[in-house]
């Protein structure tokens, strides 16, 4: 990966610090321009997104990013990441199959299940919400 690409990941993760939104915005789409298959880069720039109220694109950067993947650990990132945006943007069923998917990865598990709880809240199925939490909480210790 570019040592390029890598300061505008740096400078948009600092910029998602200072909550300057849309600076970290620009800095993401740079990174991601520069070096597509910059999984970190591309997450970030889908949380940047859709803090900036950009559901819609937030998921398609994570979905045009999946087939380049590195790992099957970004692969899980990318799809709680997607979960995470579909919940926000209210795709209920998309978030419910993406945090699935990520927690069929060793180590997402808890992610996933604390993601799926979230969903299922959301959906008013709420004896659904409470099992996933327990799920989430005895992984986590």
């Amino acid at each position: 990966m570019s040592q390029v690409a890598r300061r505008y990941y740096e400078r948009g993760m600092q910029a998602l610090a200072n909550n300057d939104v849309q600076q970290a915005v620009e800095q993401f789409q740079a990174a991601v321009d520069l070096a597509p298959n910059f999984g970190n880069a591309r997450v970030a720039f889908a949380v940047a997104l859709a803090r900036f109220g950009d559901c819609p694109r937030a998921a398609g950067v994570i979905r045009s990013g999946m087939p380049r993947a590195s790992s099957p650990v970004t692969a899980a990132a990318m799809q709680a990441t997607l979960g995470d945006v579909l919940t926000l943007g209210g795709d209920f069923f998309g978030a419910e199959e993406a945090f699935r998917l990520a927690g069929e990865q060793p180590g997402f598990e808890a992610r996933a299940a604390s993601g799926l709880a979230r969903v299922y809240a959301k959906m008013g199925r709420h004896a659904d919400a409470v099992s996933c939490l327990r799920r989430a909480a005895s992984l986590s210790r």
